[in-house]
């Protein structure tokens, strides 16, 4: 949320969700949202900021950038926007942070995610059809969960006011705040409902973001903001009555069975366990495809490997990686022809598939830190129609 006029400038900060493929074109189809006008929120707890999770070791958690917002609708279950999971692999190098302020939060306000479900209509070249989608956590959030609205949106809806929390930019530029503010219903569609600015309008950074809304006296999860207009005075939220039947399978299914993962042990030589996926590795792991076609278990971002001896920094190409309490080396399975591309992209190694989209959102991660750094903002390209779009 920034504390700015709705006319003001949009500034959005982006999450990578394919591969690097050049200098990016500032053309944007479909802008994505956080808040203006609204104010610092120490409440709504289960409101939680989406963050990545870098694996080197010298990278702090707090240290990463807030690039989603989420809301815990039930222990383990997080509910957020299509596009910030984008897919079950992407959600690997995450974690959701139930704290005020993200780069503050204790070690026990950080959860990571074990999984990702994307509506199953959701349209990866429409993102304004079916934009919702849920994060499955490791253990049970540190924070207790809202409801959904469990019925049709009230028939007098148009013209009421809904709270938007979110994790946006403030007025200096910087994300990972919960703010809050209201705004207006002015229409209600087959699967959306669209809001204006009164006084406050997501805007870039919380993606993803829960729209609250009073209905018989309790306050209630009735939207997920989707997207808006750049100049950030109108916005789409999915309306969470529309996909209570996705929602509810999920919620039902977790109830039942909460996910696991294995036990994480730094010393088994990860090149030769098989895996068929994700949920067969350890947490901060995923299963990945070696050059010869096997599957392994591997820290999620980075190619089939093995952790080597303890370390306290890179050596030479060997990677320093967080391995539990410790700094191991991570030693590749089989070297991999490597390529150095333009544009921003870092070394890629040969490979296709989550590990290669996890490697370039890592790589972005920190490529998107530099620029701002810089004054520069950064653009995404998706590998697979080459057009740009943004995402909060």
């Amino acid at each position: 949320m920034r504390l700015q006029h709705p006319l003001g400038p949009v500034v959005m900060l982006l999450l990578l969700v394919g591969a690097c493929d050049g200098p990016p074109e500032p053309a944007p189809s479909v802008e994505r949202q956080a808040v203006i006008g609204g104010a610092l929120e120490p409440g709504y707890p289960a409101v939680g900021a989406l963050v990545p999770v870098s694996p080197l070791c010298g990278e702090p958690d707090e240290a990463s950038p807030v690039t989603c917002t989420g809301t815990l609708v039930a222990p383990r279950v997080v509910l957020t926007a299509a596009h910030c999971v984008e897919s079950p692999e992407v959600s690997q190098v995450l974690s959701v942070v139930f704290a005020s302020e993200a780069a503050r939060a204790l070690t026990a306000e950080r959860v990571r995610v074990v999984e990702g479900r994307l509506h199953p209509a959701y349209p990866s070249w429409n993102a304004g059809e079916n934009d919702i989608g849920v994060l499955l956590l490791a253990e049970d959030a540190p924070v207790a969960p809202v409801p959904l609205l469990g019925s049709a949106l009230p028939a007098d809806v148009v013209g009421r006011t809904t709270r938007v929390v979110g994790f946006g930019l403030d007025d200096h530029g910087r994300t990972g705040s919960r703010r809050s503010g209201t705004a207006r219903v002015t229409a209600v569609e087959a699967g959306t409902f669209s809001i204006v600015v009164a006084p406050a309008m997501s805007c870039g950074g919380d993606s993803g973001g829960p729209s609250f809304m009073e209905i018989d006296g309790t306050e209630r999860v009735v939207g997920v903001t989707s997207y808006g207009d750049p100049a950030c005075t109108t916005g789409t939220n999915m309306r969470v009555d529309v996909h209570a039947a996705f929602l509810q399978s999920i919620l039902d299914e977790v109830a039942r069975a909460p996910p696991t993962r294995p036990p994480f042990d730094p010393t088994v030589d990860a090149c030769t366990v098989r895996c068929q996926g994700h949920a067969d590795c350890p947490l901060g792991m995923a299963c990945i495809t070696q050059p010869g076609g096997a599957r392994s278990c591997a820290v999620a971002g980075l190619e089939a490997g093995r952790f080597g001896a303890d370390c306290t920094g890179p050596e030479g190409e060997r990677l320093c990686v967080k391995a539990g309490e410790a700094c191991r080396l991570w030693l590749p399975c089989a070297e991999a022809e490597t390529e150095l591309r333009g544009g921003g992209c870092a070394v890629t190694r040969s490979g296709s598939g989550a590990e290669g989209m996890l490697a370039a959102l890592l790589a972005w991660v920190a490529y998107s830190r530099r620029l701002q750094a810089a004054g520069v903002r950064p653009w995404t390209r998706r590998k697979s129609r080459m057009k740009c779009v943004t995402s909060a």
